[in-house]
């Protein structure tokens, strides 16, 4: 029905998925705390996405890199970095939490 789906409209699907996956990492730091300092670590996951997403577009857009080398840096800094951060940062709540248990 669509067609073959073409490089454009992939690689757009990547630049978004990085911008989600960032900004929810931020908004996951603002629901964990509802400070100022939460506040600017939201502000500042949402500034690292756009900032990557504008490098690799611009990178992208003058064939500086390869097309698959754009996708693998999209990959594994636009989602599986903040995926890690998460889990990171969900870990350390889990053990925290198991340790107040235990007192």
């Amino acid at each position: 029905m669509f067609g073959v789906l073409t490089y454009d409209a992939y690689h757009l699907a990547l630049y978004l998925l990085t911008a989600l996956a960032w900004g929810a990492l931020g908004f996951g730091f603002l629901l964990r705390s509802s400070d100022a300092q939460a506040l600017c670590k939201c502000c500042a996951m949402l500034g690292l996405a756009l900032a990557i997403n504008a490098v690799m577009l611009v990178l992208d857009i003058f064939r500086v890199i390869p097309h698959h080398e754009v996708e693998l840096v999209l990959l594994m800094f636009g989602m599986l970095l903040p995926m890690v951060i998460f889990l990171t940062f969900k870990a350390i709540f889990f053990v925290s939490k198991t340790n107040l248990k235990k007192l």
